[in-house]
């Protein structure tokens, strides 16, 4: 009998270890360095890299078209036959004059030099504007692929916690099996009650295997968006200090600088100097050339050296011009549009981030008072249990409650966290930004 009391004292001594202990998440990496890795290496924030560099490129070829240029050109001809006369005046001595030579040279070089046009100067501003929208764009990529490894990371610890909560659980319920076989041996239990305590140790190996899953799953995850492994080898604790954040007035005083939005306004001025461009090209384009040719063949004109200047007015007018006006100009009111859009956006994702934030601090809250009580209320439904006046199932419902309490307080912490970072990415402020709480959400 004493030996059966003792083994009561030490598993309740374990569940008082093990359930109120307030649980640690295995921890991974430091956040930053998940965003660090996705900024090198995930694939929207490369697209994105890779689209301002077209961009600028393509502003640099336009201003190319608008700016003077030199072309060159080259050829050697071999005659089978050559053709020569003679033009000198009868009585005078012979003037061979080589029409076409068996071996003949010619080379030119132009310069051409745009002088006006209108139209290609407007579009040379446009490609710039372009340009700007996709660095601008390249910022606004950069922030969302950070709330994404943010959100993949924290939930990756809340899924270790997960783990470590039924791994508890589990040792409880394995605890409560050897409790239920020694009442049982000792004559003081039926066989229903290892019955019970038997299933309810295969349900929190269920409950494990759910959770190790969704550690497997969110690694990769993680690992996908960032481009970094997960290392879970260290352990770091996962919680919120529950202050309350600025008035929403602070965050959206943001919002005309982020550069979601800045991205959209530029391409909205990139759309409105295209449609500007293509009026312009309405008036005529003056150009001069200016062509320098040497051959080996001068023929009748005797100078082997020569050049022609010249200047050229181009105009064209028809019904695809005016078409291609009103395609513009429906182009901008598109780009005006989806500035618009964008705007809102901004607005509505700080208006919900910040409202996450406030309703995740008074969840947290509630869920670790909750997890309190659970914890209490399972303490004395096991002492009652030891002492014979409370049954089985209440002890069985106690501990699962309890569970369940702390798996809402670790998601509950977690998705706080996640919020209070969300938030400062959606006013434009990323976590590996040099301010006074650089990763810290």
């Amino acid at each position: 009998m004493r030996r059966f009391r003792g083994e009561i004292l030490i598993a309740a001594a374990l569940f008082l270890l093990l359930v109120l202990y307030s649980l640690p998440s295995l921890a991974l990496q430091p956040v930053e360095e998940f965003v660090a890795g996705a900024r090198r290496r995930n694939p929207d924030a490369l697209e994105a890299r890779a689209n301002v560099s077209q961009q600028e490129a393509q502003a640099t070829s336009t201003l190319g078209r608008v700016l003077p240029g030199v072309s060159a050109r080259g050829s050697y001809t071999r005659n089978q036959y050559s053709s020569e006369i003679d033009v000198a005046a009868p009585g005078q001595p012979p003037q061979i004059v080589t029409v076409v030579p068996k071996d003949q040279w010619d080379g030119s070089a132009t310069l051409h030099v745009p002088l006006i046009d209108l139209a290609g100067f407007r579009r040379v501003g446009a490609a710039r504007t372009n340009a700007e929208a996709a660095a601008h764009q390249l910022d606004a990529t950069q922030l969302v692929v950070e709330g994404q490894v943010v959100q993949d990371y924290y939930q990756l610890v809340a899924n270790l916690a997960l783990v470590a909560a039924a791994q508890t659980a589990l040792d409880v319920s394995r605890e409560g099996l050897r409790l239920a076989q020694a009442r049982y041996q000792a004559g003081t239990a039926a066989t229903l009650e290892v019955d019970r305590a038997r299933a309810d140790v295969e349900q929190q190996f269920q409950q494990l295997a759910a959770a190790q899953l969704q550690v497997a799953l969110g690694g990769r995850a993680l690992e996908s968006s960032s481009g970094v492994n997960p290392d879970v080898s260290t352990v770091v604790p996962l919680g919120d200090d529950l202050h309350p954040e600025a008035e929403l007035a602070a965050f959206e005083g943001a919002l005309p600088g982020l550069p979601a939005v800045a991205a959209a306004s530029a391409s909205t001025r990139a759309a409105e100097k295209q449609a500007e461009a293509q009026r312009l090209a309405l008036a005529p384009a003056i150009a001069g050339t200016f062509t320098e040719r040497g051959t080996s063949a001068p023929g009748f004109s005797t100078h082997d050296w020569s050049y022609q200047a010249a200047l050229t007015a181009t105009w064209t007018f028809d019904l695809s011009s005016i078409a291609d006006i009103r395609a513009q100009d429906a182009a901008a009111d598109g780009a005006r549009a989806r500035e618009l859009r964008a705007r809102l956006a901004a607005g509505d994702a700080i208006h919900r981030e910040w409202n996450t934030v406030v309703a995740g601090i008074a969840r947290s809250r509630s869920a670790r008072a909750g997890r309190e009580a659970a914890a209490h209320a399972s303490q004395q439904a096991r002492e009652r249990y030891r002492a014979g006046t409370a049954t089985q199932l209440d002890l069985l419902q106690a501990q699962r409650d309890a569970f369940s309490a702390e798996v809402s307080r670790i998601q509950a912490d977690a998705d706080l966290v996640n919020a209070r970072a969300q938030l400062r990415l959606s006013t434009g402020r990323s976590l590996l930004a040099d301010d006074g709480r650089k990763g810290t959400p």
